[in-house]
C-alpha cells in the first residue's frame, strides 16, 4: 500500500519542500480564504502552515499511515480519513487545495471526475480549487529513472516505469534500527498521466466555469518546459 512504510519518514524526506511558500502561493491563487479543504493532506505539513496564517482547516487524506503522522498539527484541525472521489465533509468551504501530483494517484477517470465533483459540491459560489499534476512530459521522462533521497537513519530509492499512461514507482525503504543493522521494506505507487484537454473537460462537467493554468509556484501562464501544472478551477 502507498505510504504503509514512507508515512514515517515522509517528512525527513522531504525536508526541502518549503510549506511556507507553498501556502503563501496556493493563498493568493485562491484570493486569501478562510475556511478551506487540504485534500489529502498526508503529514499535515501545508494543514500547519495554512492554520498559521488563520485558515480554518478541514484536512483530508486517504492513508492512515498519514494521518497518525498529521495528528497534532493544525491547531485542532478536523483530520478526515476519506478517499478523494468519495469526499463527504460536514458543511461547505471557500476553497480547496490538492498538491504534490495527489490527484494522479486517481488512476482511473472515473476517479479523477468523481473526485472534481465532490470537491465541487463543497465549494462555496465562487470558491476556488486549486491543485497540481505532473505533465505528461514528466510521466514520460522519468521512463527507467531511479531517484534517491536520505535522511538520518533512513535510505529510500525510487525506480520509475512508464506505460502510457500509468508510472508504477518501485519504491525500497531501509532504515536504521536501534542497534545499528538496516530493516528493508518496499511498496508501489502508481501514479496516472491526464491529458491536460481531459483535466479542463471534467473540471467543467462538475459545474466549474473558469479554470486557468500557472505553472508551479508561478503566477505566470503554464509553459511547455514546466513539469507540474497548477489549475485554479473557480
Amino acid at each position: 500500500m502507498p505510504y504503509e512504510h514512507l508515512a514515517l519518514h515522509y517528512d525527513a524526506l522531504m525536508r526541502n519542500m518549503d510549506y511556507e511558500a507553498y501556502a503563501d502561493y496556493l493563498l493568493s491563487l485562491s484570493g486569501s480564504p478562510k475556511h478551506v479543504l487540504d485534500l489529502a493532506c498526508g503529514t499535515g505539513r501545508l494543514t500547519e502552515e495554512l492554520c498559521r496564517r488563520g485558515c480554518d482547516v478541514v484536512a483530508v487524506d486517504g492513508s492512515a499511515e498519514m494521518l497518525s503522522m498529521a495528528q497534532g498539527r493544525g491547531y485542532g484541525t478536523l483530520f478526515l480519513q476519506q478517499d478523494m472521489a468519495e469526499l463527504d465533509l460536514y458543511g461547505t468551504v471557500e476553497a480547496a487545495f490538492c498538491t504534490i501530483d495527489a490527484l494522479n494517484y486517481l488512476i482511473c477517470e472515473k476517479q479523477f471526475r468523481q473526485a472534481v465533483s465532490r470537491v465541487r459540491l463543497f465549494l462555496e459560489p465562487g470558491g476556488a480549487f486549486v491543485f497540481d499534476l505532473l505533465t505528461p512530459q514528466a510521466f514520460a521522462a522519468r521512463n527507467g529513472m531511479v531517484f534517491m533521497s536520505d535522511a538520518e537513519g533512513v535510505y529510500c530509492v525510487w525506480c520509475c516505469s512508464w506505460k502510457d499512461p500509468l508510472l508504477n514507482q518501485e519504491i525500497t525503504l531501509f532504515t536504521q534500527t536501534e542497534g545499528g543493522l538496516w530493516r528493508r521494506a518496499g511498496e508501489t505507487h502508481t501514479e496516472r498521466c491526464y491529458q491536460p484537454e481531459f483535466v479542463e473537460e471534467a473540471l467543467k462537467e462538475a459545474g466549474f466555469n473558469s479554470v486557468e493554468k500557472h505553472g508551479m509556484m508561478k503566477t505566470a501562464a503554464f509553459n511547455q518546459y514546466d513539469e507540474r501544472t497548477v489549475y485554479v478551477a473557480r
